[in-house]
């Protein structure tokens, strides 16, 4: 028997995409490259899309029932599972555990986030600036504990110092972008 896998965000976006309306492999594939808020993030071809769809439904996050199409006979329509639904709702409050997820993992919760009510939108934002926050601190002591002839160590540490700080500014602009809306 094979172990279950946690989905990857790129999973989570599609179950958040089939959250809302039941939809069919192909008719998801053309949004995901068509709609700019997707392909900005993420890029991935038709096989790919169909090979997590079937993960996604062996794991019991959606399920597929067979319709009648009019350019096809029949159609593969997938929705969203309860078990998919309590992962998605899991995930999306939950901030990303390592500094590299912010790049493609948080940019998915996001897209998501950002039609939740402010209170929480605000939550999980501030959730992931005091994990940033953790971060800078960790790296400081990394920074500070290189000798001084450790020039590459301590310029990489720079580096990712830097980073961190930019992505709380980062974050706490979102905030900003998010309050200003509901103004």
């Amino acid at each position: 028997m094979s172990r279950k896998q946690d989905p990857l965000s790129v999973e989570f976006l599609l179950l958040g995409i089939i959250r809302k309306q039941p939809i069919h492999a192909y008719d998801l594939d053309k949004m995901l490259k068509e709609k700019e808020e997707f392909s900005v993030v993420w890029r991935f071809n038709q096989s790919q899309l169909y090979a997590i769809l079937d993960k996604l439904e062996k794991n019991n996050l959606i399920q597929s029932e067979i319709t009648q199409g009019s350019a096809f006979p029949f159609r593969k329509i997938y929705t969203l599972t309860q078990e998919g639904e309590d992962a998605f709702q899991a995930w999306k409050v939950r901030p990303v555990e390592k500094p590299r997820e912010l790049r493609s993992d948080f940019l998915v919760k996001l897209y998501f986030l950002k039609d939740e009510p402010y209170q929480i939108f605000e939550s999980v934002i501030k959730q992931q600036i005091m994990l940033c926050n953790q971060w800078i601190e960790l790296q400081n002591t990394h920074l500070k504990n290189q000798p001084d002839d450790a020039i590459y160590l301590r310029m990489v540490y720079q580096f990712r110092l830097e980073s961190l700080r930019s992505n709380v500014t980062w974050l706490n602009e979102c905030l900003s972008i998010r309050k200003n809306e509901e103004d």
